[in-house]
């Protein structure tokens, strides 16, 4: 487990003294300024991969495309088989938080940003990044698409959407469906207490398809061949969770950089 927490500026908050100690009694400007000098924490597992095609299955997809000798080609599906459908070469992976409210006072979750990057530093290095919005009770409809300016913040310490601009559009394309609505319900951090949060999310089918197309030349040869590959991803994970502290308004915790490696071998993995 991993953990980064940064400290929201208190400039805010001391411009706001006069007016908190007309509005109501200093011991309520004791209270914001402690949330804003104590903000919750973030801690943050590596992104475990929960479903995936076996090295073989990626291997008779690719083989037609990526090997250029005629006769090497015919082994294709003698050896590995007929391409499968793409439906069957699917990904998706998970990452759980822990959110703590060290604060005297509730404070609400607005957006969670995920970054992940595959094969970092490689040829086939692949960057994809993806904002939720929280629901809360109150809100029956939503499904966590992001709201206007959701994962946005003035700050200079955290990591917001807009820092990954060279992002590959929908490599990470949605939450699994399921209980994703539920745990988006986690919203309201209480005072001295913390949320589990739980999300699952799904690989773009093109996009991810895309990305191991660069390095299969290497394991479809080594399966032609008769040997036993597996394919090592490296994967780095980072984010922010978005928090909101009125009349303070919006500010992040980052957390990560998370790394870990997924190994597809001739296992599937559903």
């Amino acid at each position: 487990m991993t953990a980064r927490s940064h400290r929201f500026p208190v400039l805010a908050s001391l411009l706001l003294i006069p007016l908190l100690c007309t509005l109501s009694s200093c011991e309520l400007l004791d209270s914001l300024q402690q949330n804003v000098e104590n903000p919750p924490t973030v801690q943050a597992s590596t992104l475990a991969l929960t479903k995936r095609p076996s090295i073989t299955q990626l291997a008779a997809y690719y083989c037609p495309t990526v090997i250029t000798d005629a006769v090497l080609r015919l082994l294709c599906t003698v050896t590995l088989g007929a391409p499968p459908p793409t439906s069957q070469l699917a990904f998706q992976f998970g990452i759980h938080l822990t959110i703590t409210n060290p604060n005297s006072t509730p404070v609400p979750a607005l957006d969670v940003l995920l970054a992940l990057r595959l094969f970092d530093g490689q040829q086939s290095e692949a960057l994809g990044a993806i904002c939720l919005s929280m629901c809360g009770s109150a809100d029956p409809t939503c499904t966590g698409q992001a709201k206007p300016g959701a994962c946005t913040s003035t700050q200079t310490d955290i990591r917001t959407l807009n820092d990954f601009q060279s992002r590959i559009p929908s490599l990470i394309t949605d939450l699994v469906t399921g209980k994703a609505e539920q745990e988006l319900r986690k919203s309201m951090i209480a005072a001295g207490g913390n949320v589990q949060l739980d999300l699952a999310f799904v690989l773009g089918l093109n996009q991810a398809l895309a990305v191991f197309q660069k390095v299969a030349v290497s394991f479809v040869t080594d399966l032609l061949n008769g040997k036993s590959p597996t394919l090592a991803v490296p994967v780095e994970a980072e984010g922010t969770v978005f928090f909101e502290l009125k009349p303070v308004g919006r500010f992040g915790v980052g957390y990560g950089p998370l790394n870990t490696t997924w190994n597809i071998d001739s296992t599937i993995l559903n």
